[in-house]
């Protein structure tokens, strides 16, 4: 009697390991955790992105209203009334000795900061930083106007403050408060990790970042040379 009570007993731990076992339990599966969060970020991400209309070509070829969006930004100040967030536009071109960089759809220079990570895409840039770096950033429902920038290189990242900055190759983009007028390039190499960013994503004028050999003449953005690139002109939805 005692023998066969003593084979219940050892049938049901067996029973309750296979259990355990099956419902991940066991310390083999304990770090599937983070990849689950990492997942989940991406997702996040994207959906951010797909809030967000895309459109090829500029903002005046599509009849975006006046002083909204880029027009609305004061020079060297943050884009903070839903008007001026209302579209961004990337434009590859030129402005001063950077070639190819991203310009705005006012000609200003967009930078990327090397504290910042690309993947996932972060922003490290806040406070006093933000101010001095305006992020560049577009509402929920907003527009980017995507010109000789390819649509699969861009996106968007949720700050610190909620607000929505627009990526080029993963790097969150900015612009320096002490670019006063289209074309200046006064944030280049400031303190060793500000660069033009390029329409991929990378550092205007580092090596192979496509910097003219021996600089060449400074000319404003308003004169800016703009080129598109094969693959960029998938639309979004149109501007509204």
């Amino acid at each position: 009697m005692s023998r066969n009570r003593f084979a219940m007993i050892a049938a049901t731990a067996a029973a309750g390991a296979v259990l355990l076992t099956a419902c991940g339990g066991s310390d083999g599966n304990a770090g599937s955790a983070p990849a689950t969060t990492g997942a989940r970020s991406e997702a996040g991400q994207r959906s951010e992105a797909s809030a967000v209309g895309f459109k090829s070509g500029t903002a005046r070829q599509h009849q975006a209203q006046p002083k909204t969006g880029d027009w609305a930004n004061k020079p060297g100040h943050p884009a903070t009334t839903p008007t001026a967030r209302k579209w961004v536009q990337l434009s590859a071109g030129r402005a001063g000795d950077l070639d190819p960089v991203v310009v705005n759809g006012g000609g200003f220079t967009l930078y990327r900061f090397d504290k910042d990570t690309a993947n996932p895409s972060a922003s490290n840039c806040n406070d006093e930083c933000a101010v001095t770096w305006p992020p560049v950033v577009v509402a929920p429902d907003g527009r980017i106007f995507i010109d000789g920038v390819k649509k699969s290189d861009v996106g968007v990242v949720k700050r610190a403050d909620g607000n929505l900055q627009v990526t080029i190759g993963g790097w969150p983009v900015y612009r320096f408060s002490k670019d006063l007028k289209p074309g200046d390039t006064n944030g280049q190499g400031v303190g060793g990790t500000w660069f033009g960013v390029t329409p991929h994503g990378g550092k205007a004028g580092a090596a192979g970042g496509g910097q003219r050999p021996g600089g060449g003449q400074t000319r404003p953005a308003t004169s800016v040379t703009l080129f598109d690139e094969p693959g960029f002109s998938d639309d979004g939805p149109s501007f509204r």
